[in-house]
């Protein structure tokens, strides 16, 4: 049973996980109001990368109210939640299930998965820095992928768990020579290596993570 014990009108909550500081979240809930609240950002619709029942991936963007399907499959990349001045808040997610709630209040849309989900708030964070280097390890695999059947890759992806996906992107950026850097993207390394001794330390590391080459393998 979906947990909504929370107050419905504060626009949407990244749930903290358990380890102390992570920058990372098990569950996004988006809460888009039948009517504006004018007291704090109020979402009027919110885009998640879906996988397709023909196959492959496609954007599915939700409002209120809804009357479609209240559970889908997300695929790893951006969520867009934009709100009603339009201000977009952007997260990135390696897939997890959806559900969406709705009735004639509000419509809840609540993502949670495996892998944690990270919310893209500041430019200059850690957050911002996992994303834009996993961004661009999934497009050096896509670019080994058919260029002239360039679904092919999105259908790979859509099948992927999202926590064998996140750990063999942390293998992949762990194996990288990162030069000593004072800026705030140093401390993305140092998170790669605790973050990899914190699933371990936990049972949550894979008991096989292949490369990112044999996971995309085509």
């Amino acid at each position: 049973m979906l947990d909504l014990s929370h107050e419905p009108d504060l626009g949407y909550i990244f749930y903290p996980l358990d380890a102390p500081h992570h920058p990372g979240h098990p569950r996004l809930d988006v809460i888009i109001p039948a009517t504006p609240t004018y007291r704090h950002f109020d979402p009027q619709k919110v885009r998640f990368q879906i996988a397709s029942q023909a196959g492959g991936m496609t954007q599915l963007t939700i409002h209120h109210p809804w009357t479609f399907g209240q559970s889908y499959r997300v695929c790893a990349g951006r969520i867009f939640v934009t709100d009603r001045v339009p201000k977009v808040v952007e997260a990135f997610s390696f897939g997890g299930e959806l559900q969406i709630l709705s009735d004639t209040e509000h419509t809840v849309c609540a993502l949670t998965s495996t892998a944690p989900i990270f919310a893209l708030i500041e430019l200059d964070d850690l957050p911002m820095w996992i994303t834009a280097e996993v961004e661009g390890l999934l497009a050096r695999q896509k670019a080994h992928w058919n260029p002239l059947l360039p679904h092919d890759f999105e259908t790979h992806l859509a099948t992927l768990d999202p926590l064998l996906l996140y750990a063999s992107c942390l293998q992949m950026l762990q194996q990288q020579t990162w030069p000593a850097q004072s800026s705030p993207e140093a401390d993305g390394p140092h998170f790669v290596q605790a973050e990899i001794k914190r699933l371990r330390a936990e049972g949550m590391w894979p008991a096989v993570v292949p490369s990112l080459d044999k996971l995309f393998a085509s």
